[in-house]
C-alpha cells in the first residue's frame, strides 16, 4: 500500500576523529517504479531523509551509511512510501529481495529480524485491508440507515473482530521473537494488562479505579533509556491516547500528568525533547479551554533558554515572548479592565456589568467578516439574556465618531464601547487579531474561555449555563 509522506530533509553530520559503525543493505526489487530510491527513517512518527541512491534496470541499488540509527526505516519512490524494513544495529549487513506494485512481496537474507518483520507486516496489512474494506462498508450502511444502531451493529462488531485479530498477531510477536527490536517496539507501546477484576466502565459509566490504574502503569513496557524504542510511526499515538483516555481534560490534571510524565524521561534525551516539544505545539495555537495556562507552563517549566540546549535561541525567544503576552488574559485571572465610552461618551466600568455570566465581543465595522457574524452573535445573546447573560462589545475602529454613526444605526441592546482617543490599548492585552474574538467571562469577571468560534457560542454558553444550575 503506497502513502504519500511530507519529508523533512535532515543533515548526518560525522564529526571527524570518532569512530564510524557501517550499516549495508542490498536491495533486490524488481517492478522499482522510479530511478532512485529515497531511503529514510522515521523518529516519533515524523519522517526523515537518510539518502538517495540510484536505482539499477535489475532493481537493484545499495545502501552504505555511517552511524545510522536502529529503527524503522522505509524505502519510498516519487514521495511515496513503498515498504519499511528493520535496521536492528547500527552497523548490520543484510539483503532484502523481492517485487513492488499493487502489492509488495519481500524476503530477507541475513537477517532473521526482517523476514521475521516482513511476515508480520504482510499479515497485519492484509487484515488491514479487511478493515478498510468493511469501514467503507459501515459508511454506506450508515447513511442508508441514518446510523441505525442494529444495522451498524454487525459491522461494528467485525470490524472490532479485526482489530482484536491484529492485537493477538502483536501480542504473538512479541513472544516469538523476545529480543528483537520490532518486538521490543511493539511491548513499549502496549500498556500493561490490568487486573481482570478492573473493568474501563462500570454500570455503564467510566470507571475511575481503572482510570488511576491504567495512569500509574500506563508507561511499564517503556524504557526511556532506549532511544531506540522512539524510531518507529506509531509512538506518537500511544503517547497522545494517555493523555486523550486517561487524564481529565482540565489545565490542572493535564500539567500536572505533563510534569509526571517528563519526569520519568531522562533530560534532554530524545523522550523529553519529543515531550516537551508535542505539548508545547499542541497547546502554542489551541483555543481549547485553558491551553493558554497549559503552553505558559511548558514555556516557564521547561522552555526556557538557559535549560533548553537543543532548541535554537529564535525560536526559545519567540515562544518566552508570546507566554508574556498571554499572561494578561490567561484563562481564570480577573480580564483586564477596558478604560472605554460609550457611544453618548459615557464613561465604562467593566466591573459594573451584572450577570451571571458576560460576553465580550470585539469587532470592526470595516471587517466584512464581523459584519457578517455579528447578527448571529447578536442573537445568541438575545436568547440567552433572560438567563443571567450580559453582553460588551468593543469596537477596535480608531474613527470614533465614524462608530458612533454605526451604532446609532444598529439598535443594538447591549453595551456597545469605543475608545474616544482611539489608541486601543486593550487589542494587545485582549489579542484581538482575526476579529471577531469572543471571551465568556464569571460573574466575578474572571475568563472562563476566550477566542470562542461563532459558530461555537451558542453551545459554549449553554454548557456554561447549564453548569450554572
Amino acid at each position: 500500500m503506497q502513502r504519500t509522506l511530507a519529508f523533512c530533509i535532515f543533515l548526518l553530520v560525522c564529526a571527524p576523529g570518532f569512530a564510524q559503525t557501517n550499516a549495508r543493505i542490498d536491495f533486490h526489487v524488481s517492478g522499482f517504479p522510479a530511478p532512485a530510491a529515497l531511503i529514510g527513517y522515521y523518529s516519533a512518527g515524523a519522517t526523515y531523509r537518510v539518502d538517495s541512491v540510484a536505482v539499477g534496470a535489475d532493481g537493484h541499488f545499495t545502501l552504505i551509511k555511517a552511524d545510522l540509527k536502529p529503527g524503522i526505516y522505509f524505502v519510498a519512490a516519487d514521495k511515496s512510501r513503498l515498504f519499511d524494513f528493520v535496521l536492528p544495529t547500527a552497523a548490520d549487513t543484510f539483503s532484502i529481495f523481492g517485487t513492488v506494485g499493487d502489492e509488495v512481496d519481500l524476503k530477507a537474507t541475513g537477517s532473521l529480524q526482517n523476514t521475521a518483520f516482513f511476515s508480520f507486516e504482510q499479515q497485519r496489512q492484509e487484515v488491514e485491508a479487511r478493515i478498510i474494506s468493511r469501514q467503507s462498508m459501515y459508511d454506506m450502511v450508515s447513511k442508508a440507515t441514518n446510523r441505525d444502531p442494529e444495522a451498524l451493529k454487525p459491522l461494528e462488531k467485525e470490524i472490532d473482530g479485526y482489530y482484536r485479530q491484529i492485537d493477538s498477531m502483536a501480542r504473538a510477536f512479541i513472544v516469538q521473537h523476545p529480543h528483537h527490536l520490532y518486538a521490543h517496539m511493539l511491548r513499549s507501546v502496549r500498556p500493561p494488562d490490568p487486573p481482570k477484576s478492573l473493568t474501563p466502565t462500570l454500570k455503564g459509566k467510566s470507571n475511575p479505579v481503572y482510570r488511576r490504574w491504567m495512569r500509574r502503569h500506563y508507561w511499564d513496557h517503556t524504557d526511556f533509556t532506549d532511544e531506540s524504542l522512539l524510531n518507529n510511526p506509531f509512538w506518537p499515538t500511544f503517547f497522545d491516547n494517555y493523555f486523550d483516555r486517561f487524564i481529565t481534560a482540565i489545565p490542572d490534571s493535564i500539567t500536572t500528568a505533563v510534569d509526571e510524565v517528563l519526569k520519568q524521561m531522562p533530560k534532554n534525551g530524545a523522550f523529553y525533547r519529543f515531550g516537551v516539544m508535542r505539548f508545547m505545539q499542541s497547546f502554542e495555537m489551541s483555543d481549547a479551554p485553558g491551553a493558554d495556562l497549559i503552553f505558559v507552563h511548558m514555556v516557564d517549566n521547561y522552555l526556557k533558554i538557559k535549560e533548553t540546549p537543543w532548541l535554537d535561541i529564535a525560536t526559545l525567544t519567540r515562544l518566552e515572548y508570546k507566554a508574556d503576552i498571554f499572561r494578561p488574559v490567561l484563562t481564570g485571572k480577573v480580564a483586564p479592565p477596558l478604560d472605554l465610552s460609550d457611544e453618548e461618551g459615557r464613561a465604562f466600568r467593566l466591573d459594573t456589568v451584572a450577570g451571571k455570566l458576560t460576553l465580550l465581543v470585539f469587532y470592526s465595522p470595516l471587517c466584512n467578516h464581523c459584519m457578517t457574524v455579528m447578527p448571529d452573535i447578536y442573537q445568541t445573546w438575545l436568547d440567552s439574556r433572560t438567563f443571567g447573560v450580559q453582553a460588551v462589545a468593543i469596537s477596535v475602529d480608531e474613527q470614533y465618531r465614524n462608530w458612533q454613526q454605526f451604532i446609532r444605526q444598529q439598535n443594538w441592546e447591549w453595551h456597545d464601547l469605543a475608545d474616544p482617543a482611539g489608541k486601543n490599548v486593550f487589542e494587545k492585552q485582549y489579542l484581538t487579531n482575526n476579529l471577531p474574538v469572543i471571551y465568556l467571562l464569571d460573574k466575578n469577571k474572571h475568563i472562563l474561555r476566550k477566542r470562542i468560534k461563532p459558530e461555537e457560542l451558542r453551545d459554549v454558553l449553554k454548557l456554561y449555563l447549564n453548569n450554572l444550575k
